[in-house]
């Protein structure tokens, strides 16, 4: 009898510590203020880039030629200006931009093409802008609308994590949208 008691007693302060943890997060949630639209065509400093958004467009190809109709795809294609604010090369541009907009169907994460040569992208050195197109593929067919919103994303700089010591960029949060018209490219005019 005395181990039930401490079972349900157990139970019952678990139970709670969930509800109490649930209202928490639901007050929290509730008293976000919306995330500040930002302005296409100037920089934002979001944590280790600087973002210049140019424009947006939809089209069959891909910024390196390739037609991807043929295999039953288009592309949504995010044009962006670039700045590594970092000391060391980085890919986590990918990190910093999320299409906010749903679409049936659309990749969870951009492919990135240098415009400078139309490759993809790997890393970005320090300092140094760049031309960049953000890709994200979605079934051909599927409506898109006609101006799609853009998740912002800046990490936090930690001077030494508490592991090795060493400088780290952590704790990603959206700092705001972008909302952009959509352009059609003209057979692919990239």
């Amino acid at each position: 009898m005395k181990e039930w008691r401490t079972r349900a007693v157990a139970g019952v302060g678990g139970i709670a510590a969930i509800i109490a943890s649930w209202g928490i997060g639901l007050f929290e949630e509730k008293d976000q203020p919306p995330p500040p639209t930002l302005s296409a065509g100037y920089p934002i400093p979001a944590g280790e880039w600087s973002l210049r958004f140019e424009r947006v467009s939809r089209s069959d190809r891909l910024p390196d030629g390739m037609m991807i109709s043929r295999s039953g795809r288009e592309a949504i294609i995010l044009y962006v200006q670039a700045t590594n604010r970092t000391t060391r090369s980085s890919n986590s541009l990918l990190q910093a931009v999320a299409l906010a907009t749903s679409i049936k169907g659309v990749d969870a994460r951009p492919t990135a093409y240098l415009m400078r040569d139309h490759a993809i992208m790997t890393d970005l050195q320090p300092g140094l802008p760049e031309e960049v197109a953000l890709v994200w593929t979605y079934p051909a067919g599927q409506r898109i609308a006609s101006r799609l919103r853009f998740d912002v994303m800046a990490s936090n700089f930690k001077p030494q994590d508490n592991l090795y010591a060493q400088p780290l960029w952590t704790d990603a949060h959206k700092i705001g949208v972008v909302d952009l018209p959509v352009q059609t490219a003209q057979g692919g005019g990239l």
